[in-house]
């Protein structure tokens, strides 16, 4: 399973080797970057343009391919359960490389609804719930905070993806900047794996959080009463009230995401200022990562989903209603606060209610019907847009939702204390 250079570099690490596996969870949460729709964007024009699509044909293709590849990543998340995360994040990884390389050489329609299939099913899909993973396996007590050092690191370093890319397009051309970064997925990502990665601190010798034993054997006794499959998981209210939240959350964001330019052209904006918007919010989104990742730690998780939706609810009204001069800033103030917020809840919520036993299998269904709000997110604003003529009826919508999501957070109570 383990090669002979991985347990001795992990046997004679003098600290807790949890603290290695952190920065492998940050780099394979980057790395997903390839198959996430803020780096597939910046690629629409040339893709566009070179196989001659219209958008609907484009976006048409981008959201068969990510309904398709929602569907696997229950059976994915399985799978990590069963034979561990390190092995399969050996097959995922050299999957989602050669998943670059292949969107490199698209000639045609068909050949784009694939590539965009393979990208979000390995990419945004399995690759991300892996990572996501990582961490719940050696923290307990202190995952929100260990999770909002995460998401900090890799929002500042997603932060400048766009503007990179972009760079990196004119260049060399699109085609060569996907084979770079399925090239870097590749080098960088599976040496780390094969020689650092351990999937839990018992198969060292070791004991979640670095306890010592006999804290350890309490906190197992306590846990296994809380492990639940994902059919009991399922017959919980949070799990449904979470889920759904989960789903709408990636269908907003992927749409707003995915018009950007064209909502912030409408409010009087530049395409310069749009653009930057996404590293503003990804700097702010940063600072609040580690603030929502301590109050995980300190407050019932159910109160972080009722603040996350609502705040998100209220950015959209900003985006609305404030004023040309205030808007970019308003907006991303509030989205960032949210989304720190919401990544402290995500990171923390389904291990702490439903245990470690089986939770790659249900992050996956989790994830399977996020991917698959995510590809239907832009499609349901380019519908409103077609009919009305207007993105800020959709807005008022999505707003409407949040907001109702967010009253309904409340009920997320942690299954064992409703049956108490």
């Amino acid at each position: 399973m383990y090669s002979k250079i991985n347990l001795r570099l992990a046997k004679r690490t003098k600290f807790f080797y949890g603290w290695i596996i952190l920065p492998i969870s940050i780099l394979a949460s980057f790395f997903t970057s390839p198959g996430q729709t803020y780096m597939v964007s910046i690629f629409n024009p040339s893709l566009r343009d070179t196989l001659n699509l219209s958008l609907t044909q484009l976006t048409g293709a981008y959201m068969f391919g990510t309904i398709l590849a929602s569907l696997p990543q229950t059976y994915i998340g399985q799978l990590a359960d069963r034979i561990g995360i390190r092995k399969t994040l050996f097959m995922i990884v050299s999957l989602f490389s050669l998943a670059c390389i292949f969107i490199s050489q698209v000639s045609s329609l068909g050949m784009l609804f694939f590539a965009f299939f393979f990208l979000r099913m390995l990419g945004q899909g399995a690759l991300e719930l892996l990572s996501a993973n990582m961490l719940p396996m050696w923290f307990r007590k202190s995952l929100g905070t260990v999770s909002g050092i995460k998401n900090v690191i890799v929002s500042l370093m997603i932060g400048v993806v766009p503007i990179g890319v972009l760079a990196l397009i004119g260049i060399v051309g699109w085609r060569q900047t996907y084979i770079f970064s399925g090239a870097s997925v590749f080098l960088i990502l599976l040496p780390l794996i094969y020689f650092l990665y351990i999937n839990k601190p018992e198969e060292i010798g070791e004991v979640i959080d670095g306890n010592k034993l006999l804290d350890s054997q309490k906190s197992d006794t306590s846990d296994a009463e809380n492990e639940l499959t994902l059919k009991e998981a399922m017959r919980t209210r949070a799990y449904w009230i979470l889920s759904l939240s989960r789903a709408v959350w990636a269908a907003i964001a992927t749409a707003i995401a995915f018009n950007l330019l064209p909502i912030f052209n409408a409010k009087g904006l530049s395409n310069e200022e749009a653009a930057a918007s996404f590293l503003i919010l990804m700097v702010l989104s940063a600072f609040f990562q580690i603030f929502g990742g301590v109050i995980a730690d300190r407050i019932e998780l159910r109160w972080m989903s009722f603040g996350s939706m609502g705040l998100y609810g209220l950015a959209i009204g900003a985006l609305i209603y404030m004023p040309n001069n205030l808007v970019l800033l308003v907006y991303t103030l509030i989205l960032g606060l949210s989304q720190g917020l919401f990544g402290g809840l995500e990171n923390t919520v389904w291990v702490r209610y439903f245990g470690r036993k089986h939770l790659g299998k249900i992050r996956g269904s989790v994830l399977t019907a996020s991917v698959a709000g995510s590809s239907v997110g832009p499609f349901l604003m380019g519908i409103s847009y077609d009919m009305s003529g207007d993105f800020f009826i959709s807005l008022a919508w999505f707003a409407i939702i949040l907001f109702a999501l967010s009253i309904a957070g409340i009920w997320a109570t942690p299954p064992f204390q409703n049956a108490k």
